[in-house]
């Protein structure tokens, strides 16, 4: 007899599997998502998409932002909401950190019907991504599909491309798999948890839209930065340097990080196997969009936002790229719309807009969303139509 069917026979062998299976039983409740640690990614979609559904009452967009960490951090919703106001529009966000175009389309499949007034989507989108877009799925990814709906995202990882293991079905199925980490540190340091939960809930909401960025610290606070090269070396977190005043050693690390990528980033302009697979998810997402708009009652407007980025990486705005991503945008869907900015913030004072190369500071948000905010009424065909 087989020595796996005489394991299966025993007893003591379904003790622990049933164990397991009760446990992620009760996580499939989804009793421990109020515990989840505080700013993991996992955390982070169920806080903004619960806080947009609580707001929904008083708050019903017109417009939403998509996006990653830079329309997150980029853009001011207050700010777009004032310009905006006077035209009876009201524009709410999707963004968040570390959003694939795949959690993307899992959260527009999961909102947007939820939001029947919504006419225009304001795609904010990186240029480089397409040649950086991953093949494998990442534990911050599944972790966010994880936590949206699972029926969506067991099909959708194969509609994307993803080059999919059984590690990564396991990690959408099993809740105790997903959780394995948070859960590890939660048992080690419990207080600290806790008491971070009792912080979260004395947190005041007082706007209607997820986030703000409040990050001060620049670029501009490392003047010895002036390219690459040097900024690797000044900003390696192991160089012993100390962060100077304003600056600390998670953002002298952040600017690393970003400096590192530039340096790594494929100079392959061209129309590489990965760079296609990226049009072609974003034609999913784009056509999820319209599909649901549809179903909604509107021609969904979708406008593509080409964000800025540091001047230190001034050679990612290759005309090449420019060229590609408009031919692969028009293949799309010829009405989408798609705006260059990637050289609003140029100027001397540059470095006091960006918390890393591609993220922008509190100032840089203010500066970029005033520039942004000035010009969308235009954008949107509104400029001459105010509100009754």
């Amino acid at each position: 007899m087989s020595p796996y069917l005489q394991l299966i026979r025993q007893k003591k062998f379904w003790v622990p599997v049933l164990i397991f299976l009760c446990f992620d039983l009760c996580l499939q409740t989804g009793i421990y998502r109020p515990y989840l640690k505080k700013g993991s990614f996992a955390a982070n979609v169920v806080r903004n998409t619960e806080y947009i559904l609580e707001k929904k009452p008083v708050f019903e967009p017109t417009i939403l932002v998509l996006g990653t960490s830079v329309a997150y951090q980029g853009l001011s919703l207050e700010t777009l909401n004032k310009a905006l106001e006077p035209y009876g529009e009201k524009v709410q966000s999707l963004a968040m950190e570390g959003t694939e175009l795949v959690v993307q389309d899992s959260l527009i499949r999961n909102l947007l019907p939820k939001f029947p007034k919504v006419h225009t989507v304001l795609h904010i989108l990186e240029i480089s991504t397409p040649w950086v877009d991953q093949e494998l799925l990442q534990i911050h990814t599944l972790a966010m599909l994880g936590e949206l709906d699972r029926r969506i995202a067991f099909p959708i990882i194969f509609d994307f491309n993803y080059k999919v293991k059984y590690d990564d079905i396991g990690f959408l199925t099993f809740k105790s798999i997903a959780y394995r980490r948070d859960i590890r540190d939660f048992l080690l340091d419990p207080s600290k948890r806790l008491k971070d939960i009792g912080r979260r809930r004395k947190e005041p909401r007082l706007t209607p839209w997820p986030h703000e960025n409040t990050n001060l610290p620049s670029i501009s606070m490392y003047p010895e930065v002036k390219d690459i090269a040097s900024c690797i070396k000044i900003t390696n977190p192991n160089n012993g340097r100390p962060a100077p005043e304003g600056s600390d050693q998670f953002h002298k690390k952040a600017i690393w990080d970003t400096c590192d990528l530039a340096r790594t980033n494929s100079k392959d302009i061209t129309r590489t196997k990965r760079a296609l697979n990226y049009f072609h998810r974003l034609e999913i997402l784009h056509g999820d969009i319209r599909r649901i708009g549809k179903e909604n009652g509107h021609e969904i407007k979708i406008i593509g936002v080409i964000a800025p980025y540091s001047e230190l990486i001034k050679d990612w705005r290759n005309p090449e790229r420019n060229r590609i991503w408009q031919e692969e945008i028009q293949k799309i869907h010829p009405d989408t719309v798609l705006l260059d900015y990637q050289d609003s913030l140029d100027g001397a004072n540059n470095g006091d807009y960006y918390y890393d190369l591609i993220h922008l500071n509190k100032a840089g948000m203010h500066k970029f969303s005033d520039i942004f905010a000035a010009d969308l009424p235009s954008i949107l065909g509104i400029g001459q139509k105010k509100a009754k």
